[in-house]
């Protein structure tokens, strides 16, 4: 049964901070990406990501014990590590093909890959409500590409190639998701990101170029301190707001990042309309994303309202 929420006001603020957080992300990265490669700006969110959160996992008492390693535990966590990094890091590279609108509005398959996936792997039920909010995002995505499906299935067009890498994204993220579920019942959830952040942080130090930290300009150097602490800070709030208020309603909210992403882009070209890394995009491909925010709100809400069970639903770094 689910506790009683203690403040719901609050619990709705943390979660949209965490929800304008991730749908700005995209737009930092973009930007970012003209002064150094993905995989270091990545390698830099998890470094950043580490050294927040392991002294503050000390100082508490919470660092993972060996023996929770045990029974292939640890293996199951690798895996789940894999599955953020690549998340992550292929977010990140899509942007050098698409921008931010596009890489918002793809990334929300990860609803729908965790909706199958519960389905799939843990025998949760795919209720009605599911199915029209699933339907939803299908209609959302025609209408938000209505304009450009001609480009999406040319296999050497920018668009075509960007789509698929954010669809590996999403796959990233859901395989990530659909294992920290499994092991939440070793884990907390601080301590599976921790691992996380420590794996990806080595793992991906061969292929880095720390030294392009100093031929950042300012600005550059403003949105990669933000991207650094976006992970922590949103995931604190979406962790916090879900003390405060229903996991289901925190993830209504969370689901209106593309309209952030598309809302902070149509600001950027109104103070400077030559900005080049916007899609202009119309009232119908606008129609088409608050479809796909409505169907990914109702995979989240509404099966709750009814008492229905609900696959758990675990914010995304996506945003990553």
């Amino acid at each position: 049964m689910q506790n009683q929420a203690r403040n719901p006001v609050a619990g709705f603020f943390l979660a949209l901070v965490a929800a304008a957080m991730w749908g700005m992300l995209p737009v930092t990265l973009k930007e970012l990406l003209l002064g150094m490669d993905a995989q270091t700006i990545v390698w830099y969110r998890f470094l950043v990501a580490t050294a927040i959160l392991l002294p503050w996992m000390v100082w508490l008492g919470r660092l993972p014990a060996y023996r929770q390693f045990a029974g292939g535990a640890g293996w199951w966590l690798a895996l789940a590590a894999v599955g953020l990094c690549s998340n992550y890091y292929l977010f990140s590279i899509s942007l050098n093909f698409v921008n931010g609108e596009t890489a918002e509005a793809v990334i929300q398959l990860t609803t729908l890959f965790l909706i199958f996936g519960g389905v799939v792997f843990y025998n949760e039920p795919f209720t009605n409500a599911q199915k029209l909010g699933t339907a939803l995002i299908v209609i959302g995505l025609a209408l938000f590409f209505h304009d450009r499906l001609a480009e999406l299935v040319d296999p050497e067009n920018a668009q075509a190639i960007g789509v698929v890498i954010v669809i590996g994204s999403a796959i990233g993220w859901t395989t990530y998701a659909l294992i920290q579920k499994k092991l939440n019942s070793v884990f907390s959830s601080a301590q599976i990101l921790l691992a996380i952040y420590v794996f990806s942080t080595l793992v991906l130090l061969p292929v880095i170029n720390p030294g392009s930290l100093f031929g950042l300009s300012n600005l550059q150097f403003g949105l990669l301190a933000f991207a650094s602490l976006n992970t922590v800070v949103a995931y604190g709030c979406f962790a916090e707001a879900l003390k405060l208020w229903d996991a289901s309603k925190v993830s209504a909210v969370l689901a209106l990042a593309p309209l952030f992403t598309i809302g902070s882009l149509r600001l950027v070209v109104f103070v400077n309309p030559d900005y080049a890394f916007s899609d202009r995009l119309g009232w119908i491909s606008i129609g088409g994303a608050v479809l796909l925010v409505i169907g990914s709100a109702m995979t989240a809400i509404v099966p709750r309202a009814r008492g229905d069970e609900v696959p758990v639903r675990i914010a995304t770094p996506h945003a990553d």
